[in-house]
């Protein structure tokens, strides 16, 4: 396990100090009247919300109208990259099949203003789905969402999802 986290230690202190450097150099000047933080995270809120509500309604194609739409690996969850949109949107919908219901919910969302334009979503949180077949499952994660405003609509840029290494 040592091991393992040694290799990952520092692609993760890359990605802090990518993400920091980015915030620090992508600060607008003093008189962009389109930076205003607050709104910018309450926004991406509810965006992300609208998104979870897809998600709790297993409708797959309302949950990625708020995914940009770029082949550029824009999802990865559990150590999968999704090559394009299109596989990541079959891979979703595979997944809610046998799904009767489900219950996502985010706890602690913290929001990372980059700039005008460009916001990082953190958080964890639990997923309750029950089976047709009646069985229920709790399940934790941990999300990091990379949104983009385009055309006055904020839409997923990157999302990275994952579990627990103890729930697999």
């Amino acid at each position: 396990m040592k091991r393992l986290e040694s290799l990952f230690a520092p692609g993760l202190a890359l990605v802090a100090s990518l993400l920091a450097t980015a915030a620090t150099l992508a600060q607008p000047p003093a008189s962009n009247t389109d930076f205003d933080p607050p709104a910018i995270e309450k926004a991406v809120l509810e965006t992300n919300a609208r998104m979870t509500e897809a998600a709790n309604r297993l409708d797959a194609d309302a949950f990625f109208d708020f995914i940009l739409e770029t082949d550029k690996g824009l999802i990865i969850q559990n150590g999968t990259i999704f090559k394009n949109r299109q596989e990541a949107l079959e891979a979703v919908k595979r997944g809610f099949q046998g799904v009767a219901n489900m219950d996502r919910r985010l706890e602690n969302p913290q929001v990372t203003v980059i700039s005008a334009d460009l916001a990082l979503l953190v958080a964890n949180g639990t997923t309750t789905a029950t089976f047709t077949s009646g069985r229920t499952v709790t399940s934790r994660f941990a999300v990091s969402l990379i949104f983009l405003r385009k055309d006055g609509q904020w839409k997923l840029l990157h999302g990275h999802y994952s579990i627990p290494a103890n729930q697999t």
